[in-house]
């Protein structure tokens, strides 16, 4: 055999006996095989992204015949995906925890092995700033996702995380294939004109505000994941569930469908296709079972009030939802005024001087299901969730992380801040 191929079979066969006989020795949980999963899923979903950065970059370049995904071979693709999210998680869980240890080992193999891999990989000056770079932002996020979701932590980082995962895997691997290397996707992007360009980042934007505002409800108010291998604890009826059953479908078959008008092909709006014909057919019959198992006579009805793909106009919320406000406070008054007038749906309205719990310093909306609570901008955002459809993709708006603290901070500004005689 040549060493070319001995290369390619080394990269691949090695990373995957590797980790087959860590995983015979150290029987994960069903926890940690889901934290192998979504290691796994991070480093799959942006290895390719960052090595086509630093192949921009000079760092270093590959010569091979093989198939590869965005110009790297794909035996080398999959065996350090393997090697970075299966291996390196299962070798931490080895040393017992010490992932600062793992994370240095694995970038020492890294940098002894590389060199020894030409020429299917030949290595510019200073090949080694992509390599700590690209653990930086792949390795170590890997073996973090694992230890977080193995001991159940940092759940809203995990949910956005997995996020960037399966969206990079069902709509960037599908974008690479396509364009071939990452100067293909930028070529496409240069070839439309500035008014094109605005409008597909809107329309992205537009379609993915569903998406993640389900999954920080799913995160928050539901107490797990968007993923079924780690699912939410409770039944979440309220935010973007009142109005959509699928909303993370929807934003994925519509970002599926905008892909598709970007790269002048119709294979993703086939894997749009798809992906409702699959969640119509298996996934609503499995996912259907587990939910009627898990939350009983609730999903049921749930079920039959809110439309998979076509939101409603008005929410259909389960329990009762409560927003506190200052009743001794003009302006908080007439805010209270300009939601009872609009008739929210399943909300309690109620007086912040009555408030038994830690002194509320801001308009405070609450699920007294899950202990929820968000204040100011973001409370504001969840309760004209209980508003008609037009008023609640607002709230999906002002309700983003970063959306809210900006505008939380401008009303601060302007004088709206905190008040410490609420209550």
């Amino acid at each position: 055999m040549s060493r070319i191929g001995l290369i390619h079979l080394a990269c691949l066969y090695g990373p995957l006996v590797g980790s087959g006989l860590l995983a015979w020795w150290l029987r994960p949980s069903k926890r940690f095989a889901t934290g192998l999963l979504f290691s796994l899923a991070w480093v799959v979903a942006l290895l390719p992204w960052l090595d086509g950065l630093a192949r921009m970059l000079g760092l270093w370049v590959y010569h091979s015949d093989s198939p590869a995904l965005g110009e790297i071979p794909l035996a080398l693709y999959l065996g350090w995906s393997i090697a970075w999210g299966l291996f390196a998680p299962l070798l931490a869980s080895a040393l017992g925890g010490r992932m600062w240890i793992c994370a240095a080992l694995m970038v020492a193999i890294d940098l002894r092995a590389m060199p020894e891999m030409y020429p299917v990989l030949e290595l510019g000056g200073k090949w080694w700033i992509g390599e700590f770079g690209i653990a930086v932002l792949l390795l170590v996020p890997s073996l973090l996702i694992a230890r977080w979701t193995d001991r159940n932590e940092r759940l809203e980082i995990r949910c956005l995380m997995l996020v960037s995962a399966f969206g990079g895997i069902f709509l960037g691997i599908p974008l690479l294939v396509i364009c071939g290397n990452l100067e293909g996707a930028f070529g496409k992007w240069e070839a439309f004109s500035p008014f094109a360009r605005m409008g597909l980042l809107l329309g992205g934007f537009i379609f993915t505000l569903p998406g993640l505002s389900a999954v920080r409800d799913l995160a928050l108010s539901g107490g797990g994941t968007p993923v079924p291998l780690d699912p939410p604890l409770r039944l979440v009826t309220h935010g973007i569930y009142a109005y959509v059953r699928n909303p993370m479908q929807l934003s994925m078959t519509g970002l599926l469908l905008l892909e598709s008008l970007f790269v002048g092909s119709a294979w993703p709006a086939v894997l749009a296709a798809m992906g409702v014909i699959y969640s119509e057919g298996l996934a609503k019959w499995s996912e259907g079972e587990d939910m009627v198992l898990r939350f009983g006579p609730a999903w049921s009805d749930y079920y039959r009030s809110v439309r998979s793909w076509l939101p409603r106009w008005q929410p259909r919320i389960g329990a009762s939802c409560e927003l506190w406000i200052d009743g001794g406070c003009g302006p908080c008054s007439e805010v209270a005024g300009w939601f009872e007038i609009r008739n929210p749906q399943q909300l309690k309205i109620c007086d912040a001087r009555q408030w038994n719990g830690p002194p509320l310093s801001r308009i405070t909306w609450r699920d007294p299901v899950s202990g929820r609570m968000e204040a100011g901008v973001a409370g504001i955002a969840m309760t004209l969730q209980h508003l008609n459809l037009p008023w609640a993709v607002s709230g999906w708006l002002a309700g983003l992380p970063i959306v809210s603290h900006i505008l939380q901070i401008c009303l601060d500004v302007a004088g709206a801040g905190k008040r410490q005689d609420v209550c």
